[in-house]
């Protein structure tokens, strides 16, 4: 039987339907505790975000003003990450997260920042979706590479995961993994946002 998991993603336009009277219990414990977290416009972009979520939310990640909010009706393992693509030292950051093997792919791509961060991504979601820790199991999960070149995704060698990364026209990178096969993968976008492949 084929399972269902909702990427709902969403931008600064978003935050215009943020209420405060609409969060959950948790996130006003949150609010209660610092205030000041109804002022940043990630809160308020991921948290109107929730609240169009139809199902059981299973992560959640924010990024300068963009949301991905990762749902399902299914008892599934799985995890959501959004980063702004921006300038960085991709090799120090490479030694310090990604496998020997993983830093000669970014060598071999001549350090390309789209596929550095489609990397960091898919690195940061299955660390949600296997509730690991950042940064130090970093390096437990990521590419795994087959022959011909062909690259799957493996979290602690176990390689029962599946994902997709996709480029947004706003300049983020963004990755959906799970963990079992018989996934679909549904794309719900809000505000300006959209995808460039």
């Amino acid at each position: 039987m084929k399972k269902h998991l909702y990427c709902l993603l969403g931008d600064e336009l978003l935050a215009e339907t943020y209420c405060d009277d609409a969060l959950s219990w948790h996130d006003r414990q949150r609010i209660a505790q610092s205030p000041r977290l109804s002022e940043r416009i990630d809160w308020k972009v991921s948290r109107a975000l929730k609240q169009k979520a139809k199902h059981p939310i299973v992560s959640l990640s924010h990024s300068h003003g963009i949301a991905a909010v990762l749902c399902t009706p299914n008892n599934l393992s799985a995890g959501v990450d959004v980063e702004k693509i921006r300038p960085r030292d991709f090799q120090a950051l490479a030694e310090w997260v990604c496998t020997e093997r993983e830093q000669e792919y970014l060598a071999f791509v001549n350090w390309d920042k789209e596929e550095f961060y489609r990397l960091w991504c898919i690195k940061e979601a299955l660390l949600k979706a296997a509730d690991l820790n950042f940064p130090e199991d970093m390096r437990k999960v990521g590419y795994r590479f087959v022959a011909d070149g062909k690259k799957e995704i493996q979290v602690c060698g176990c390689s029962d995961w599946h994902g997709v990364t996709t480029l947004l026209s706003n300049g983020c990178a963004v990755a959906c993994v799970w963990q079992g096969s018989n996934v679909e993968l549904h794309l719900q976008c809000y505000g300006d946002i959209g995808k460039d492949d």
